[in-house]
């Protein structure tokens, strides 16, 4: 799936979740790319408030990346990676 997910533009994925995908490539990395074509395939798969719910979902993944771009982040635990770690209601669990 990772691999798909990877290339969905040339994939067996349906058009929903390719359509989606590119709107999350094009919010992560220009959003200036979102233009009438993009927003129109939206719509032909998803309401506005679902367009606006995965919107809302990619951001939130995303929020860290003006704290990496400046240097400010602060690591979760000093000179490790950290494992993302939810609990039963979906929300993060921060490691001890």
């Amino acid at each position: 799936m990772a691999a798909k997910v990877n290339n969905h533009h040339d994939t067996d994925l349906a058009e929903s979740h390719r359509v989606a995908l590119r709107l999350a490539d094009a919010l992560m990395t220009q959003p200036g790319d979102i233009d009438d074509v993009l927003a129109g395939d939206l719509r032909k798969h998803f309401t506005d408030e679902q367009i606006l719910e995965l919107t809302l979902d990619v951001m939130k993944w995303n929020y860290q990346k003006v704290a990496v771009a400046l240097r400010i982040d602060a690591e979760v635990v000093p000179g490790e990676l950290t494992d993302l770690e939810f609990d039963t209601d979906g929300h993060w669990v921060r490691p001890k």
